[in-house]
């Protein structure tokens, strides 16, 4: 297998997480930057670069020995990096919709349009990608745009689940956000970009359920209101 992509340690980051949503690979298991190389075609540097990258998203972690292993990966992991995903979204929506700036809103309704309308998922996902870039372009300062892209990996990825999956889910919760932000409601347009992040997680983790990634749902795994707790600091 050889990369084609421009940006090679972002080709190496999509590959684990490949290997991560079919699970090939587990918790704990050790990656093998040789192997990964080997495989892929490319030298150690950019593995090493997308392994830093997923380190991130808190899927990898780096010994002091310079080795690699997969870090847990379960429903928990999911839920955390869309709640702080969220967010971070629910802040900048609140910003947009705060200003009710008419541009931005005939940019937003001209995606929303275009949302109604597809049901292609790979369309739909390079709308939905629009839409969020409007809103971040517009609400989000250089620090907040930042910390957004960090979110590079596991939540573009797991987010795809949820549209191949449950595309209406995802259609309705975008509009959502749209009538708040048209609206220039603050606290509406906050809470529909939290409430849509959390939706994208539960189906994203419903279809790894149904792939046999994780585990039936009879396991415990934390909640919301658990993710949201220890996010405030009063589960640690």
């Amino acid at each position: 297998m050889t990369l084609e992509r421009a940006n090679t340690s972002e080709a190496v980051a999509a590959h684990i997480l490949q290997q991560l949503f079919t699970g090939r690979l587990r918790s704990g298991q050790r990656l093998d930057l040789d192997e990964i190389a080997a495989e892929l075609g490319v030298s150690r540097v950019p593995v090493r670069e997308g392994l830093i990258q997923l380190e991130r998203d808190g899927l990898v972690e780096r010994a002091h020995y310079r080795r690699a292993f997969v870090a847990e990966f379960d429903d928990s992991t999911v839920r955390e990096a869309f709640e702080l995903y969220g967010m971070l979204s629910a802040l900048t929506n609140r910003r947009v919709a705060a200003r009710r700036d008419p541009a931005v809103a005939e940019a937003l309704g001209k995606v929303d349009e275009a949302l109604a309308d597809c049901a292609d998922p790979g369309e739909f996902e390079a709308l939905a990608r629009e839409f969020r870039r409007v809103v971040n372009v517009a609400g989000a300062g250089n620090h907040l745009r930042a910390l957004l892209r960090t979110f590079s990996g596991l939540v573009p990825a797991a987010a795809r689940f949820s549209i191949d999956d449950a595309l209406p889910d995802e259609r309705a919760a975008l509009h959502a956000e749209y009538v708040a932000l048209r609206d220039g409601d603050v606290e509406a347009a906050g809470a529909a970009a939290l409430a849509h992040l959390r939706l994208t997680a539960d189906n994203a983790i419903l279809a790894l359920r149904r792939r046999g990634v994780f585990p039936p749902s009879g396991t415990r795994t934390p909640e919301w209101t658990d993710v949201a707790r220890v996010l405030e600091g009063d589960g640690a």
